[in-house]
């Protein structure tokens, strides 16, 4: 097929007499844009007459549907210029985070002699929905938990690297590690990967001398982030934010430590469409570990 597109196509986009001769395909092929396939276009140029959808009089995709499957062949240069001006549009959209292909939500929280960690269940591909049994929290010891956000992949090729770590500072020690010793490995580790990062933003908690609990989460390039209430990651973190520290009251007791962290769990993941699916917690103080699987919208 003859692919010859004239000189004057970018410069005068809104000048038909560049596009003359030219068949439709030829169009495509210059744009960049597949035709699509006639029952498609039936049903879509239904659509748009008959149930009137939600896209603005002046929306350069409406109209281009509109135009593109209209029989008269004299709509042609305003359906090239449309054309253009949607491209350009997708071309200036922001594309999607790395960080936001799975989805997730992790919160650590700090009680009494305690702390409470939990994470959303869903592991998604963008918007479609995968499983709903996925695992963020991971144990490192008794004392000791781990919360990766990010790209699933990277989280548990993380988690596996980070356990053997551990294991050997438990041969030469023979002690667990610290959760403050923990988190600068966790630090150092990332940061030997800046120039190709896990895309993965962890969230440590753990119990430390005199069971004094310690939270702390960092970027994917371990710069750490210590707080002394709550700390959060993940695509819901922003309403997560905000439902701890409506809800977050210090010197809190186990169980309404748990009681907390679970309903600003759930609230948060409610107002996230990439999270969600119920969530798990797990609450340590330093004779127990409490886990527990809430149910939540299964939407």
């Amino acid at each position: 097929m003859d692919r010859h597109i004239p000189s004057n196509l970018d410069r005068e986009p809104n000048s038909p007499s560049g596009w003359k001769g030219l068949q439709p395909s030829q169009i495509n092929a210059a744009l960049g844009v597949s035709c699509i396939q006639r029952p498609v276009a039936s049903l879509c140029r239904t659509f748009l007459l008959s149930k009137k959808p939600k896209l603005g009089l002046k929306s350069p995709l409406r109209e281009l549907l509109l135009l593109r499957f209209s029989s008269s062949t004299s709509n042609l240069d305003a359906c090239i210029r449309l054309r253009l001006r949607l491209r350009r549009e997708l071309a200036a959209a922001p594309a999607m985070s790395i960080f936001e292909y799975n989805g997730s939500a992790v919160v650590a929280m700090v009680g009494k002699n305690c702390f409470a960690i939990a994470s959303d269940r869903r592991l998604g591909v963008q918007l479609q929905t995968v499983a709903t049994d996925f695992q963020r929290v991971f144990k490192i010891h008794d004392k000791l938990y781990i919360g990766l956000s990010g790209l699933a992949t990277d989280a548990q090729t993380l988690y596996q690297r980070l356990v053997f770590r551990h294991k050997l500072y438990q041969l030469r020690e023979e002690r667990d590690m610290k959760p403050q010793t923990f988190a600068s490995l966790v630090s150092a580790l990332l940061y030997e990967k800046r120039f190709g990062p896990y895309f993965c933003q962890p969230v440590i908690a753990g119990l430390g001398e005199d069971n004094e609990p310690f939270i702390c989460t960092m970027d994917c390039i371990g710069a750490k982030e210590l707080a002394k209430d709550f700390v959060v990651s993940g695509t819901a973190s922003e309403s997560l934010y905000g439902a701890c520290e409506s809800m977050y009251k210090p010197n809190m007791e186990p169980e309404e430590l748990f009681e907390t962290i679970s309903q600003a769990l759930q609230s948060s993941v409610d107002r996230d469409c990439l999270s969600g699916w119920g969530g798990f917690v797990l609450l340590v103080t330093p004779t127990e570990v409490k886990e527990c699987v809430i149910k939540g919208r299964m939407d």
